[in-house]
């Protein structure tokens, strides 16, 4: 009997649903439900000075092998503008960066490469909303690899040269990080997830990007993102992602808790351990009557 819930019954990312959509359709629809979920959030959180908008994203939405790349409806990510310099404060950030690379280091095309596209790819100003400081990035299937990921690494390099902060948010254990430097999942020392902070500042030389791994049935990390300077606004990622999960049926009638995910092969071992004792927990609860509507199965 399939074991269906409305609440999501991992901590953090649900495995079942991220392997489902890496295999399956339907990544589009939960790309654009969580960018914009993400974006309600900042705009509640945001210091003053600073607005959010949810614009075209870096990515493609399609990529054809023979012709390249189509962009018939783009995939909405986050922009954060200041209006109001000088009236925000830092914050610290919550926890220590898995890995922290010179920002540099990250960027996989030759210097010759990226000036070919700067004038093309570079963020423009917002008269209106106010100066560009930093994007939001969910990273989508079709651009982490072949030639979507090859036009999505041209707009990173850009938009960094550029000075606009940039947040990549890598659910997709299958392919390999497009951050230079950062291990290849399931080696023993990489992550299924990550978050990326990346910073050029005071200059994309001196820049660093930190990255935020986390494993399946960890909570997805709160990450005090960069706005402007040393400005920077706490996130909460993880709750974000539970809100988003349990706002839509469509996503839990995707996950059925009495069959392993789609590829499971493709988890480390590790990580195969914590999804096999994940279902076992939820079938146990099932059983007992447990409401997994409302309630994560302990």
């Amino acid at each position: 009997m399939a074991i269906y819930a409305r609440r999501n019954q991992y901590r953090g990312v649900n495995a079942h649903l991220q392997s489902f959509f890496q295999h399956q359709p339907g990544w589009g629809s939960f790309h654009t439900t969580y960018i914009t979920s993400l974006g309600f959030a900042l705009n509640a959180t945001l210091p003053p000075g600073y607005v959010v908008d949810v614009e075209q994203s870096l990515q493609v939405r399609e990529f054809h092998p023979d012709f390249g790349s189509r962009v018939t409806h783009p995939r909405p990510d986050i922009t954060i503008f200041q209006n109001q310099p000088g009236q925000s404060q830092s914050q610290p950030h919550a926890i220590t960066p898995t890995l922290t690379q010179p920002l540099p280091a990250t960027i996989a095309l030759a210097d010759e490469d990226y000036y070919a596209a700067l004038v093309i790819y570079l963020v423009q100003d917002d008269a209106v909303l106010g100066r560009p400081v930093t994007r939001i990035e969910l990273l989508s299937p079709t651009n982490k690899s072949g030639g979507g990921l090859l036009q999505y690494l041209e707009k990173r390099a850009a938009t960094l040269h550029s000075g606009l902060n940039l947040v990549e948010i890598d659910l997709l254990h299958e392919t390999p990080p497009v951050v230079v430097g950062l291990p290849v999942y399931p080696a023993a020392d990489a992550y299924p997830y990550s978050i990326t902070l990346n910073t050029p500042f005071p200059s994309f030389e001196t820049g660093i990007a930190q990255t935020y791994g986390f494993r399946v049935d960890t909570p997805i990390p709160t990450l005090a993102i960069p706005l402007s300077g040393a400005d920077s606004v706490m996130v909460d990622f993880d709750g974000v992602y539970q809100q988003t999960f349990g706002n839509l049926t469509a996503y839990s009638l995707r996950v059925d808790y009495e069959q392993l995910p789609l590829n499971f092969a493709s988890y480390a071992p590790a990580d195969q351990q914590c999804i096999e004792a994940r279902m076992s927990v939820v079938q146990q609860a099932f059983a007992q009557g447990v409401d997994l509507n409302s309630t994560l199965a302990e």
